[in-house]
């Protein structure tokens, strides 16, 4: 309630996480750091249309403010330059419960890692 929706897109893509110890057994920890991808693929079309490799290169109605060459044009660059970025993001992990009948462990996790940058026009 009362919060903003925002892109999010979680991964573990390429983690390798180390822990202390050789079991899983409540209190174990580990983590490590991985890759985040960008939330969006190049083919997502943000609402002007303009998308990394299909789409417009630019949104209706600037042609003429880019055409000048005049102030501005990096604003106008960024929001139009689409790119796909690549990030880093680090996990750790602790177990909290033990499920050997079922092979399940059940723990917390905390994750940091970059959010959206609406393909680099944000960042």
């Amino acid at each position: 309630p009362n919060a903003e929706y925002v892109p999010f897109l979680f991964t573990v893509k390429s983690l390798l996480a180390k822990g202390e110890g050789s079991e899983f057994k409540p209190g174990f920890t580990w983590g490590g750091e991985f890759e985040v991808p960008s939330y969006r693929t190049g083919g997502f079309l943000d609402p002007k249309g303009r998308g990394m490799y299909s789409g417009y290169d630019q949104a209706v109605a600037l042609p003429a403010l880019q055409a000048d060459g005049k102030g501005g044009q990096e604003e106008l660059f960024k929001e139009s330059n689409k790119v796909f970025d690549i990030g880093k993001g680090a996990i750790e992990m602790e177990v909290n419960k033990v499920n050997s009948e079922l092979g399940e462990i059940g723990g917390v996790f905390v994750s940091k890692q970059p959010s959206d940058t609406d393909m680099g026009a944000k960042a």
